[in-house]
């Protein structure tokens, strides 16, 4: 650890001064836009995660209605369903 310092703090003392604090402003700059584009991929990727629940919960429920009225004549089968239907 203290030979990698030392190494940076000879690299650093190479440039000057002036050019080490752009360079870091410059990558403060690159890491507040990277944190603001991951906070709305994130933001994305929750409202997709909540529509496709939306979507798949409307397709079990007509799946689970599809089911009772194609079995109507057999209740183990609708029971299995009910049962079904109120794990998910």
């Amino acid at each position: 650890y203290q030979e990698e310092i030392q190494e940076l703090n000879e690299v650093a003392r190479h440039r000057p001064r002036s050019t080490l604090v752009m360079g870091i402003q410059q990558e403060n700059r690159q890491i507040r836009e990277l944190q603001q584009e991951n906070k709305e991929l994130r933001t994305s990727l929750e409202e997709h995660q909540s529509a496709l629940e939306l979507i798949m919960s409307k397709y079990r429920e007509q799946m689970f209605r599809l089911l009772m009225a194609s079995k109507k004549d057999d209740p183990s089968i609708i029971t299995k369903l009910k049962d079904q239907h109120s794990k998910v």
